[in-house]
């Protein structure tokens, strides 16, 4: 032991459901219509146009698998490359029809998945909870992008 105090028991309750959760949508993504680091992806570009390297850096992967993600989903009309107007030898990416309609049917059949798995006798409570615990990551993730 380091001396350290414990950490709150439902810290370690919150990783290891994440955990579970993340596999549940990887299961929703094996039917070919988006894998989790294409959708993850593609939840960024639906905030507004980005470049690879930015996505890549958000993601916490390298330049050499982003350039793999963004070509695949280039080559499935998912996204589409334009040049920067800021800076003309770079290149922006933005989601297409085609990308945005992907990214609501996985999204719409990944839920109805977790809500089958979940079968919670009050959801609505525990959605509650989860719309509060996302409205606090989005405010975090707000105050860390403007530095």
């Amino acid at each position: 032991m380091t001396g350290e105090p414990e950490p709150d028991r439902r810290w370690i309750l919150l990783m290891r459901v994440t955990v579970i959760l993340h596999r549940l949508l990887e299961r929703s993504g094996q039917n070919g219509a988006l894998t989790v680091a294409q959708y993850r992806f593609l939840l960024m570009l639906k905030r507004g146009p980005r470049r690879a390297s930015v996505l890549a850096s958000l993601s916490g992967i390298g330049r050499p698998t982003a350039s793999v993600l963004v070509n695949a989903m280039e080559k499935r009309g998912l996204i589409e490359r334009y040049a920067d107007p800021d800076d003309g030898r770079a290149e922006m990416l933005r989601l297409t029809a085609g990308g945005l309609a992907s990214f609501a049917e996985f999204e719409r059949i990944a839920a109805g998945e977790l809500a089958d798995y979940l079968d919670v006798a009050d959801a609505d409570a525990l959605l509650d909870r989860v719309e509060e615990l996302a409205q606090v990551i989005d405010r975090k993730r707000d105050r860390t992008a403007r530095r």
